[in-house]
């Protein structure tokens, strides 16, 4: 495999490794962070989660297997050691983030077939692949906290439940662009084809969950991010997303999955962000509106939606008027196979390619690209419009106190008729 054409190449390839091994043997967590710059780009080196492993698993299941299938107040929120913030936490290979507040991150993991093989495995998942949710603390120690102390309880106004935290984003589980690398034992769905053929452009790419640093965090302390991963089985097939409940009779089985991240917030001018530095930096460029390009390569940039929206799943927690929980199709990439009963894999043409790109005006089916080739990123950020002649998107993003606009900027993408192939996206740990 080539060395990626990035700043922080030349790293670890044990994450490399585990991506090519053919097959899902695991669920998921956090795996690695990175700074978004203005233009959605990841910046500077990567950080990892709490207690990283470095080869392995790592996944935390509620309920565990052996027992009964209910959530109950008494399962821990994180994993056993991932509960205290340690000196051992984190150590110069894998290391902890710095960021700025207000800053935009993006929280990588690994999607591990539950993307591209969740219709013919377990046809009864959710289609947006389940709900990730988002939630920040100040208090680093989460020894004493169970999940029903945090999950759905905690609010985006932080007057939830204890107070001690936020609900700071909902994602769809799958991002529009992430697949693992093509199956030795086959393309069961014809998704990872696809993807790494129109969308990504890499043999595999991780997911991500983009969120932003609250402003009023603490320079000089740690944020403790929560990820949280909801991925019920459901009484029927087709369900876009679960419900933001742990009574709901839709739900046949729970499965859920969490894992911490930490960031260490400093000040937004603080060299230790290298040449990006924090929006509130008064040297810094693009405070009041995000140039967002839309052309970047899918491999080393955020989600223009997920930046410019907290909340892709509504859910009355984050403050929206709805019974449980809902999305807008055009933001969950499958949308297609909502309220459908899917029997024939590979799934056909007329359905891949009617794949929607949660992106930057987040209403555009995936497009194969014409016989002559087409630039940019693909993926999630691709144009509603469609029109490579377009300079300006504007998005108006929806969220509990009014609305936002974020503009991004589309400039001519290369036609390239054969573009190169990338490889996987964040597994550049230096060596």
């Amino acid at each position: 495999m080539k060395p990626l054409s990035h700043p922080t190449c030349g790293l670890l390839a044990a994450w490399v490794l585990a991506a090519l091994s053919g097959t899902a043997t695991a669920h998921s967590w956090p795996e690695q962070t990175f700074r978004l710059g203005p233009d959605g780009a990841m910046v500077g080196k990567p950080g990892a989660n709490r207690a990283h492993v470095a080869a392995g698993t790592d996944d935390y299941l509620i309920p565990p297997n052996g027992g009964e299938k209910v959530i109950s107040p008494e399962h821990k929120l994180v994993l056993g050691t991932k509960m205290k913030l340690t000196d051992a936490s984190y150590s110069d290979q894998f290391p902890m983030l710095s960021v700025a507040p207000g800053d935009s991150v993006a929280i990588l993991y690994r999607e591990n077939g539950h993307v591209t093989r969740a219709d013919k495995s377990n046809p009864f998942k959710p289609i947006n692949r389940g709900t990730v949710y988002l939630y920040g603390t100040a208090e680093n120690d989460l020894s004493n906290m169970n999940l029903m102390d945090v999950h759905l309880v905690w609010t985006a106004d932080g007057k939830g439940g204890d107070g001690k935290g936020r609900l700071l984003a909902t994602r769809n589980y799958d991002d529009g662009q992430c697949h693992e690398v093509l199956p030795s034992d086959g393309d069961f769905e014809g998704i990872v084809g696809y993807r790494s053929k129109f969308v990504s452009k890499a043999d595999s790419l991780l997911c991500q969950s983009d969120l932003k640093i609250p402003e009023d965090v603490a320079v000089g302390k740690v944020y403790t991010v929560i990820w949280v991963w909801d991925w019920p089985d459901m009484n029927v097939q087709g369900v876009a997303v679960p419900p933001a409940s742990y009574k709901s009779s839709d739900v046949k089985m729970p499965e859920t999955y969490t894992g911490v991240v930490d960031f260490k917030v400093v000040d937004p001018c603080d060299a230790s962000l290298g040449d990006v530095k924090g929006p509130t930096c008064a040297s810094a460029k693009g405070n009041v509106a995000a140039a967002f390009d839309v052309n970047q390569a899918a491999t080393t940039r955020g989600i223009a939606s997920q930046i410019a929206e907290p909340f892709l799943v509504k859910i009355p927690q984050a403050g929206f008027d709805v019974p449980s929980a809902t999305a807008d199709p055009k933001n969950i990439p499958f949308s297609v196979l909502i309220g459908q009963t899917i029997a024939n894999f590979p799934l056909p043409a007329s359905i891949l390619s009617a794949q929607n790109n949660p992106g930057a005006a987040g209403a555009a089916p995936t497009p194969a690209p014409k016989a002559s080739g087409g630039g940019g990123g693909g993926g999630g950020n691709a144009a509603a419009s469609g029109s490579e002649a377009d300079p300006v998107v504007t998005i108006t993003s929806t969220v509990p106190q009014g609305m936002k606009t974020m503009t991004v900027t589309r400039q001519p993408a290369e036609n390239t008729s054969t573009p190169k192939k990338r490889g996987a996206r964040g597994r550049r740990w230096s060596a």
